[in-house]
C-alpha cells in the first residue's frame, strides 16, 4: 500500500466530507418526503 502525503490525505478527507454531506442531504430530503406522506395519510384517515 502506497504511503500518502499530507496533501493527498487532506484531499481525500475533503472528498469524503463532500460525499458525507451529499448523503446527509439525501437522508434529509427523504425524511421530509416520508413525513409529508405520513401527514397526508393521517389527514386522509381523519377525513374518512
Amino acid at each position: 500500500m502506497k504511503k500518502m502525503t499530507h496533501d493527498e490525505l487532506v484531499k481525500q478527507v475533503r472528498q469524503h466530507e463532500e460525499v458525507i454531506t451529499q448523503l446527509l442531504e439525501i437522508v434529509a430530503v427523504t425524511n421530509r418526503r416520508l413525513s409529508e406522506l405520513e401527514r397526508r395519510q393521517t389527514d386522509q384517515y381523519l377525513l374518512t
